[in-house]
């Protein structure tokens, strides 16, 4: 049996007829000028909305109420108390390359906290490390001798070092706590 692409004026299907031929295109473009106006009729502007809920009634005020609801965490975007450790040890050692690593390899809010935290320990440790030691390196020596010149500076990079940490540490804990309390209450009343 041969099937024969071709089809012949009529349809024995009962479906549609067939599309017409195809006859070149002859001439230009219609301009602007001659194609139909077409005219859309929006719906009135208010910058008032309370009529529109007042209208509404109770049941689309509800609806309305979780239209845009606030961003839920969940488990991914909090991350873990071992990433947390992981990022922070992971900064505290590396310096600011670790802090670069963990914020790109890691998304979560554990890892940005830990990271911030690990920087913040890590300023302290290298101010301590330039307080206590004796250096050789001429440029380590130079700095030695500002930051003693200098106590108002070597006070306030600690205090800056100090309040980072802590600022990290107590960021990852309101995001535990909140995401606590979300899982806690039902998102639909």
């Amino acid at each position: 049996a041969v099937v024969s692409t071709q089809s012949t004026g009529t349809d024995q299907g009962g479906g549609e007829p067939p599309p017409p031929a195809y006859t070149g295109y002859s001439g230009k473009p219609p301009s602007y000028q001659d194609l139909p106006v077409k005219k859309v009729d929006l719906p009135p502007y208010s910058g008032d909305d309370s009529l529109e809920s007042a209208e509404s009634g109770p049941q689309n005020q509800r609806d309305r109420s979780y239209e845009y609801p606030e961003m839920m965490l969940t488990y991914e975007d909090l991350g873990t108390d071992s990433i947390f450790i992981l990022c922070f040890l992971v900064c505290l050692l590396f310096n600011w390359i670790g802090y670069i690593i963990c914020c790109c390899l890691f998304t979560s809010i554990a890892a940005r906290c830990g990271a911030l935290s690990g920087i913040g320990l890590n300023l302290i440790k290298m101010l301590i490390i330039l307080r206590k030691c004796q250096f050789e390196n001429p440029r380590l020596v130079q700095t030695q001798l500002y930051l003693q010149l200098h106590e108002f500076q070597y006070a306030a990079l600690m205090i800056l070092g100090l309040v980072t940490m802590f600022y990290g540490f107590l960021r990852y804990n309101t995001a535990k706590a909140q995401f606590n309390r979300q899982v806690l209450i039902p998102r639909y009343m």
